[in-house]
């Protein structure tokens, strides 16, 4: 009974600090709100004071002052900046902090209790009230576990400390709804307890998310590249755009939002992913296609519009079944390593034709002989064959100007005499036709491959270089045709165009072939990288990557570059990872263990019908039913374009759906329904997805539609339905 009496005293206390502690908490956000409630009111009337004055600027400006052009731009320039300020405040009023950590300091003793949130909040030029997520200090919320631990300085530094609190709260739209302490909630049940809710409420709680193995790679330094393979819904784009923060925010000094570039497969990924930088607090970023990026660094050199090139990621339809094979070994070759190898090669010997490498007769004797011009032109294999010819030509000019001192007094001589060698090496203002060079490599290699194979190149059967060329001929190029032309580019011309991008993140990267990150290396020698994708979801499989171990080996390096492994799933239920697993289990190629985060839901609905009306009537019923779940993004998804131009047809008369037209590049992701191709969803995630008729005829048992399969199913958070016709596929058999 006292044993009892004894533990009945205990629980009432701890009822009553836990009272205490609530109204502790309420307290201080109070007290933070007020705070908030401050700077707002200053930071707006610091804005309309300065809308005044860059409106009064801006009216003298028009008013034929031209010399207030600067004053208007530093003007124009603190306003936008305060409009960031006060709508980073007005965004923490709802919710001004997610997270906080006690700890003492092991070196001096002393004792900090810091609240976390999504953007700092101060309370004055010197005190903080709530840490920047971005902060070093930040680190060890979403790392370390109570007792001994430490935090490290971008640069370098190591503060050890001992954690004595770390605590996440529930708050929504100003309200403290709740709290947890890590040592009473695991981090994986607060966690499934967003991942249970719709897409919108889950993006907005990322950051209060971030999990330790997404933080290493968010927090790694930005002076070494990192190349990331996260199986689907691990959070890889996730990661890539809080990256981008934390490295603009820690290193201001030496990174610059505007040589950012973010590159993506299409326009509506590209869209979906950087709508949330705003909210990171990242402004100016770059984001583009790869064939837009390309495109920017070719400029004037090769205008695709002008030139009426077709611009395609797939080549035209072929006329006989038996190039099929020649085809295929086409496509293989060109996202290849193999095909970069042969251009460079190629370049070498271009350069070797172009200049004048015979040795340098003046006045009857050797002044430039032929082992230095080719050792020349070898060492300073970098610069551009333009800028090659002229210092090698201004060392000619040197060198007859020193043989002639004693007749400085005869100036005109020499000037004549130099004059004769001014471009004796090749005109370096001579325009080079890009398209032109790389015919010219194509037809070069295709008639000399033994000359390629002695170099160690493996050369892909001659009718695959010929489809090529006849592709060219027809004004078909895609991605790679333009990565091999911007090289030339790089190595002939003598330009600015690749001096100005200093941190690249790829998106989805298993979809370019390897020749595609080779090409990037050479084109920006200080350029580090953010590499995201999933070896297992490469829907261009051919071109494309499945798996890694060319790019860690051969393009970066293995003893400096980072490779990650992020293998837990936070996006699907246990039953959709099981059953994307199933398709995975059916593939030859190496796939990545999917770990899912238990969270369970619906099990997976398979629904076969008898006729066309059946699939439709039952995909509209389905459909409906989630709509009445509350859940807010549903993908119908389908195999091809065509397949989903039809379904789009096929479902108008019953639902609101969002449609699908020509211009699918200008798409963008928005909640209700949106039926679109498999191609078109990949790095987006939906509450429900429909997979439209994955039949036997539609996705065969082979790895390349394994691939696309996958994607299909893992774009689903909470529920998953297969319709179909006919026979199923036997990848879900």
């Amino acid at each position: 009974m006292e044993e009892l009496v004894g533990m009945q005293f205990q629980e009432n206390n701890q009822d009553i600090d836990m009272e205490t502690e609530w109204q502790s908490e309420l307290r201080r956000l109070e007290y933070c709100f007020n705070i908030i409630e401050r700077n707002i009111a200053k930071y707006s009337e610091e804005l309309r004071q300065i809308s005044d004055e860059t409106k009064e600027l801006y009216d003298n400006y028009r008013s034929n002052n031209p010399e207030l052009h600067n004053d208007l731009s530093v003007g124009l320039d603190i306003k936008s900046q305060l409009e960031r300020i006060l709508n980073k405040s007005i965004l923490a009023r709802k919710k001004p902090y997610f997270g906080r950590i006690d700890y003492k300091e092991k070196e001096d003793g002393t004792n900090f209790s810091l609240y976390l949130g999504k953007n700092g909040v101060r309370e004055n030029s010197t005190q903080s009230i709530v840490v920047d997520w971005r902060a070093p200090v930040s680190s060890v919320y979403y790392e370390s576990e109570i007792g001994e631990s430490s935090y490290t300085t971008p640069f370098g530094e190591t503060i050890e400390i001992d954690l004595e609190l770390k605590r996440t709260y529930e708050i929504s739209q100003s309200e403290l709804v709740d709290f947890y302490d890590s040592d009473v909630v695991t981090n994986d049940e607060f966690l499934t307890k967003y991942l249970s809710k719709n897409k919108e409420v889950v993006l907005g709680e990322i950051i209060a998310t971030i999990q330790k193995e997404q933080n290493e790679i968010i927090r790694d330094t930005p002076f070494h590249s990192v190349i990331v393979q996260g199986v689907a819904g691990s959070g890889k784009t996730t990661v890539a755009m809080h990256r981008i923060s934390y490295i603009l925010y820690n290193y201001k000094d030496k990174f610059r939002p505007d040589e950012f570039y973010i590159i993506g497969s299409n326009k509506m990924l590209l869209n979906y992913i950087t709508g949330v930088l705003p909210n990171l607090d990242v402004y100016n970023i770059n984001q583009m296609t790869l064939e837009e990026f390309f495109m920017l660094l070719l400029d004037r050199d090769m205008d695709i519009k002008k030139g009426k090139y077709n611009l395609s990621n797939s080549f035209m339809k072929l006329d006989h079944e038996e190039d099929e094979k020649a085809f295929k070994d086409l496509k293989n070759f060109k996202g290849s390593m193999e095909f970069f190898k042969a251009i460079k090669e190629y370049v070498k010997l271009y350069e070797l034709d172009t200049v004048e490498t015979e040795s340098v007769i003046y006045n009857n004797e050797i002044i430039y002989s032929k082992d230095e011009i080719i050792y020349f032109l070898t060492f300073f294999q970098d610069l551009p064959l333009q800028e090659k010819i002229d210092l090698l030509n201004k060392r000619l000019t040197y060198k007859i100007t020193s043989i002639n001192e004693e007749e400085m007094t005869r100036k005109e001589v020499i000037m004549a005499e130099v004059k004769k060698f001014k471009n004796y090496f090749g005109n370096r203002s001579k325009k080079i036709n890009l398209m032109e060079v790389y015919l010219g490599f194509l037809e070069h290699f295709a008639q000399h491959s033994a000359w390629y194979s002695e170099k160690g190149i493996i050369v892909p059967p001659k009718d695959s270089i010929h489809i090529l060329l006849q592709e060219l001929s027809h004004k078909n190029i895609d991605i790679y045709d333009l990565g091999m032309l911007t090289y030339i580019k790089k190595r002939l011309k003598k330009t600015r165009d690749f001096e100005f991008i200093s941190h690249i993140i790829v998106d989805e990267a298993q979809d370019f072939g390897v020749i595609i990150f080779a090409i990037m290396k050479e084109l920006f020698k200080n350029c580090t990288y953010t590499i995201m994708g999933d070896v297992s979801q490469n829907i261009n499989y051919h071109t494309g990557m499945n798996d890694w171990e060319t790019l860690k080996q051969e393009v970066f390096l293995p003893e400096k570059d980072k490779f990650y492994v992020l293998a837990k799933s936070y996006r699907n239920t246990v039953e959709i990872s099981e059953y994307a697993s199933k398709v995975l289990k059916k593939c030859s190629f190496r796939t990545y263990e999917i770990e899912p985060i238990i969270r369970h839901g619906k099990e997976v609905t398979v629904y076969q019908a008898k006729q066309e009306e059946n699939l439709v009537s039952e995909a509209v019923r389905i459909i409906q039913n989630i709509k009445k779940n509350g859940y807010d993004t549903i993908a119908v998804i389908c195999r091809t374009v065509d397949e989903t131009l039809k379904v789009q047809s096929l479902l108008d008369p019953y639902l609101t759906t969002r449609h699908y037209d020509e211009d699918i590049e200008t798409m963008t992701f928005t909640n209700g329904v949106m039926v679109l191709p498999i191609h078109m969803t990949k790095g987006l995630e939906f509450d429900a997805v429909v997979i439209w008729n994955p039949d036997e005829i539609s996705y065969q048992a082979r790895d390349e539609d394994a691939k696309l399969l996958y994607v299909a199913i893992t774009r689903a958070l909470h529920e998953l339905y297969i319709v179909y016709q006919g026979s199923l596929t036997r990848l879900l058999c």
